[in-house]
């Protein structure tokens, strides 16, 4: 079977599949409250947007807060009118929601191109249910609203070249998505873009990937949406904010990291998690589609290799690293996986065998860990033994229905990796219905900060103490607090405020030496993941 020629595909099925991703991750987004770290301090960020009556800038406990620019918080802040122009957890998640979903929708249509309905379908499903994609999908943080902007900017790219006759209409796609790209994590949004487009360059010995899209017109467009809004900020926040926004967050954080610092080799491990149990078929895959002549006759074959390969070396090279960095890298892993795939049943070969035994090794494994997850629960979480079967029902049958498909459609592999596919977002959605709730205040400490809202909720003098300020306290309490960052800080606001109370986590008390502070006293304590949240007063 042998990929058609290009055409203008159905959106059925991509339209099926984002559809189908976005209800799972809709699902976990709505069954929990802010989880530290990031989530509270974007809901706080939006929160004081809306209470200055100003969306120029985020701020956090009443400071400019320079962590990204501002199109995510608008996106946030756009969802407030339907929950009182408060903050709700699954309001706030939907952007996230929706991002992801675009990365499903995009995989799908992207294979199914020249694919067919079959590829739409293993790229979709891939993509959807992959754990950074799921995790990212129902998450407040910008990784995933930013990735999905610059893979549809991607996508406009190679479209450019791939759809000539709608190649103005790509363009100016292009020429859009890019700026709202920077508008939400900063430049590395052209950075990217470019090192794509001159690797093509090269490949190609032509500028048609840069001319093709209009440079000058674009530089004009970019300058009109995005400099104002940087000019704006700089101005509002201050030399300090500017600095931060424009080089500490781009330049330092790559070249000279102050956190997320990993070893050059940390992508080779954290791919496998972040994309299992999809990357060792997507990594076999460009072998078997360049020994085939498919990248030479398939142009989104070789840009999404060229993509996956150029984000990866180019991210590796940072000091700074994250998993989530690579989530644009996914959706064309997946859309390799799915020519492989393909590419492996024509073949009918070793490629196919070694397929089918991969997903059936798999599926055994996915039945033992479902029936493993009874006792281990019993022994290490028995608080928590009541949900194993929520998790390991779907992982079982999933997995048995696999094996299943396995055995009745021998000469191929496509149904078993979409019966795989199926087992994983069923079992996803299992979790983030029983699992996520039953968590949740074990990761946010809620009922702590509600219990002593009526003490020091009000005006009363209340302190934070920490290297690094976390919302989730005044997010509840609705007040800000003195933040102070070290021991003498504290003693000195405790000289001022004799009668005011301190939130600090029992980790940083443990190891207070300043005999100021040893008068304080817990009022009141809740652990809080793996530390406990405590409030102190004299």
């Amino acid at each position: 079977m042998t990929a058609g020629p290009p055409g203008r595909p159905s959106l059925r099925i991509p339209l099926a599949l984002a559809a189908a991703a976005a209800a799972v991750y809709l699902a976990a987004a709505s069954s929990r409250d802010f989880w530290a770290p990031d989530e509270p301090d974007f809901a706080q960020a939006v929160r004081e947007m809306l209470e200055r009556g100003s969306l120029l800038l985020p701020y956090q406990n009443g400071v400019p807060y320079s962590e990204k620019p501002a199109l995510y918080y608008w996106a946030m802040a756009a969802t407030t009118p339907f929950t009182g122009f408060d903050v709700h957890p699954a309001a706030l998640r939907l952007p996230s929601v929706l991002a992801c979903a675009a990365l499903v929708l995009g995989a799908a249509w992207l294979a199914g191109r020249r694919g067919g309905p079959r590829e739409a379908l293993v790229a979709g499903a891939a993509t959807a249910t992959a754990p950074l994609v799921f995790w990212q999908g129902q998450f407040v943080q910008i990784d995933a609203f930013f990735t999905a902007l610059l893979f549809w900017a991607f996508v406009s790219q190679l479209m450019v070249e791939e759809d000539p006759g709608r190649a103005s209409r790509w363009v100016w796609a292009f020429h859009l998505l890019l700026p709202l790209a920077v508008l939400t994590k900063g430049p590395l949004a052209v950075v990217l873009t470019g090192l794509v487009a001159l690797v093509r360059v090269a490949l190609l010995r032509s500028w048609k990937p840069v001319t093709g899209l209009a440079p000058l017109r674009g530089a004009a467009v970019f300058v009109l949406l995005v400099v104002p809004w940087y000019v704006a900020a700089a101005r509002a926040g201050g030399p300090e904010y500017a600095y931060d926004l424009v080089v500490n967050q781009n330049w330092n954080r790559f070249f000279h990291a102050f956190d997320h610092i990993q070893p050059w080799w940390f992508y080779l491990e954290k791919v496998w998690g972040d994309f299992s149990p999809w990357m060792l078929p997507a990594l076999a895959a460009p072998f078997t589609l360049a020994q085939a002549g498919r990248l030479r006759e398939r142009g989104e074959l070789r840009f999404a290799l060229t993509v996956a390969l150029a984000v990866f070396l180019f991210l590796s090279a940072s000091e700074s690293k994250q998993g989530k960095y690579l989530l644009v890298a996914y959706p064309f892993a997946a859309v390799l996986l799915s020519a492989g795939v393909t590419e492996w049943e024509r073949r009918a070969g070793r490629g196919l065998a070694f397929l089918r035994g991969y997903v059936a090794f798999l599926a055994v494994v996915l039945v033992a860990g479902a029936v493993a997850l009874f006792p281990v629960a019993g022994r290490r979480f028995p608080g928590f033994a009541h949900l194993v079967p929520f998790v390991a029902a779907p992982l079982a049958l999933g997995a048995a229905g696999t094996l299943l498909v396995l055995f009745r459609r021998r000469r191929e592999a496509a149904p078993a990796l979409l019966a795989l596919a199926a087992t994983l977002g069923a079992s996803e959605a299992a979790a983030a219905r029983a699992v996520f709730p039953a968590v949740d205040v074990l990761k946010t400490g809620r009922p702590f900060y509600e219990r002593i809202r009526p003490l020091v909720g009000g005006s009363q003098p209340l302190a934070y103490f920490g290297g690094t300020y976390r919302s989730y306290a005044i997010l509840v309490l609705r007040r800000r607090t003195a933040w102070c960052r070290t021991e003498e800080e504290l003693a000195a606001w405790l000289e001022k405020n004799p009668s005011g109370h301190v939130l600090a986590d029992r980790s940083e008390t443990e190891r207070w030496t300043h005999p100021a502070l040893a008068g304080l006293r817990v009022v009141d304590r809740q652990p809080v993941g793996g530390d406990v949240a405590q409030l102190l007063a004299r």
